[in-house]
């Protein structure tokens, strides 16, 4: 997150404490039991609280089940739309795939097989449930809207520019390939951080800014 001077009080870090829980003992629950199987009352009895204090951190069950996809577009956000940002979005996006893969890579390294077996579970279980898939796409959604507008704020250029647009769709579509394919093909927990910058760097030599006017049926010139 960017720096702050305020520190968070009590109260605050004892949310983020139950917040915490409730998201690691509901992943353990929906990978043990299945998701469908784990209710709000069994994830609450093992976290101690109430079935109504779970709600007020997570509207729905889905919200909970997919706070590990959404918990990194938020985490993201406060990074490019913070007023002070200097860094270019291409290049926070770069560093943010680099850290998510290297939390895998140190997860993986104890138990490397259960580890990925988890992740391939979550993935499992959120492409059945017409409400995850459906959270799920709109999380991806809120993604590219993310960083699209960063691309134009990075850009001057029009808030529907499509170039922006195009960008940003590839570059989270290739984070979602890359992940796929990592889990499906077993791949090296090491490998992961070498894909991603691989997608990046192919969609920056795809598409540069300089090739914004071949998307205008008009010709005009990118700004």
């Amino acid at each position: 997150m960017p720096p702050t001077d305020t520190q968070p009080s009590l109260r605050e870090r004892k949310k983020a404490r139950t917040r915490a829980a409730l998201i690691e003992v509901s992943q353990r629950l929906f990978v043990e039991r299945g998701y469908t199987e784990t209710t709000l009352d069994d994830i609450c009895r093992q976290v101690e609280v109430t079935p109504q204090t779970l709600l007020r951190y997570f509207p729905s069950k889905a919200h909970l089940a997919l706070a590990p996809m959404a918990d990194p577009v938020e985490e993201l956000r406060a990074f490019l739309e913070h007023p002070d940002r200097h860094l270019p979005a291409l290049l926070i996006w770069r560093e943010f795939v680099s850290l998510e893969s290297a939390e895998v890579v140190e997860q993986s390294m104890p138990t490397t097989a259960s580890h990925i077996a988890n992740l391939r579970a979550f993935f499992d279980w959120t492409d059945r449930d017409p409400a995850l898939v459906a959270l799920a796409s709109d999380i991806e959604r809120q993604l590219r809207d993310l960083l699209a507008a960063a691309f134009v704020r990075d850009w001057g250029a029009d808030d529907l520019d499509l170039h922006a647009m195009v960008v940003a769709g590839a570059l989270v579509a290739g984070r979602r390939a890359v992940w796929s394919r990592w889990l499906i093909d077993r791949h090296d927990a090491s490998s992961l951080r070498d894909e991603h910058l691989a997608v990046i760097d192919y969609v920056k030599r795809r598409l540069p800014r300089s090739t914004a006017p071949s998307l205008d049926p008009q010709g005009a010139p990118a700004p």
